[in-house]
């Protein structure tokens, strides 16, 4: 027979595991909730056309705007500062990097570009002329990726500091990739628009 001060104990902490449990439980759903309320913040730019966005390393939310050619901060409390992008094309997609950086494709210029927490722009040439950089995402691998819609290619860029830029043809000619994300599975998944009509995968 077990001494009666060991069941007591554990008994204890049995409890207070049950305890943590509960609390955990009732706080997640909390935590994750949303109200359905929406909230709209005015881009400073008249007519800017904000166009994509996403979360960035430094606690805010980051976006482009194509015609005001522009790439915008955007605090949680609504407070929001405008960087001029050097070449006056228009910058489309963008996406967080894993250097601490933001990357965004600049479609009619043919250029990525990286944009600092602090709002120093550096622009990288894309090989093929004329490609139409569009779709940008971060990829398993530490590069980022972009699809280049009229290039018909899949290109990344490394941001260690090499900042070359290699591409890969789609095999479907006049594909027309512009989507692009990385996948679970450690593989890069994208769009093909047009002539493809057809979801690739590069691996």
């Amino acid at each position: 027979m077990k001494p009666r001060h060991f069941s007591l104990r554990f008994s204890l902490w049995g409890g207070l595991l049950c305890l943590l449990l509960c609390v955990l439980t009732l706080m997640a759903p909390a935590a994750l909730a949303l109200s359905g309320k929406i909230t709209e913040f005015g881009v400073p730019t008249p007519d800017s056309r904000p166009w994509s966005i996403t979360a960035g390393p430094d606690g805010n939310i980051w976006f482009t705007e194509i015609l005001g050619n522009k790439i915008g901060r955007i605090t949680p409390a609504g407070v929001i500062t405008e960087f001029g992008v050097p070449t006056p094309e228009g910058p489309d997609g963008i996406t967080a990097g894993p250097d601490g950086n933001l990357w965004f494709t600049e479609a009619s210029a043919g250029l990525i570009g990286r944009i600092t927490p602090a709002g120093v722009i550096t622009e990288f040439a894309v090989p093929t002329a004329y490609s139409d950089p569009r779709g940008i995402t971060a990829g398993p691998d530490g590069n980022i990726w972009f699809a280049e819609s009229q290039g018909n290619n899949i290109g990344h860029i490394s941001p260690n500091g090499k900042n070359k830029v290699t591409e890969f043809a789609v095999p479907t000619a006049y594909s027309d990739p512009r989507g692009i994300t990385a996948g679970p599975d450690g593989n890069i998944w994208f769009t093909e628009a047009l002539g493809g009509n057809q979801i690739g995968q590069l691996h």
